[in-house]
């Protein structure tokens, strides 16, 4: 008798095809994982870039009702370095219908971006 004949089933190993179905198995999911990762660092930064783009408009803010509690009609661009990085700053000041509000404007972007990262609206009263 060959010993090949005494070993029962459960001692065997594995064939090729259930090899190759697990390494499918494996290859799907970490595939899957692996995106949903990506997706998550995108996320991430693009939250922490929106976190630095409000820092920056309230600093503007700040500033522009810091110079005078009435501030003047018209508009400011300047580039402001900010968390390593350099941002495009829009501060527009209009008139609203009510004569003794304004409307401030306030919007950050990436010089090398189409659209601002983030858009801040404020109102200033005459007192």
């Amino acid at each position: 008798m060959s010993s090949r004949s005494l070993r029962s089933k459960s001692e065997r190993g594995f064939t090729l095809v259930e090899v190759l179905v697990a390494l499918v198995i494996f290859g799907v999911v970490a595939a899957s994982v692996l995106k949903t990762m990506q997706g998550s660092v995108r996320q991430q930064a693009a939250m922490e870039e929106r976190l630095a783009a409000n820092w920056v408009a309230q600093q503007v803010l700040a500033e522009v009702r810091m110079r005078t509690p009435w501030p003047p009609l018209g508009e400011k661009s300047e580039r402001v370095p900010f968390a390593e990085r350099e941002w495009q700053v829009t501060a527009r000041v209009e008139a609203t219908r009510e004569e003794r509000m304004r409307h401030i404007i306030i919007e950050v972007a990436r010089p090398d971006a189409e659209n601002p990262t983030l858009t801040l609206d404020a109102w200033a009263a005459q007192e």
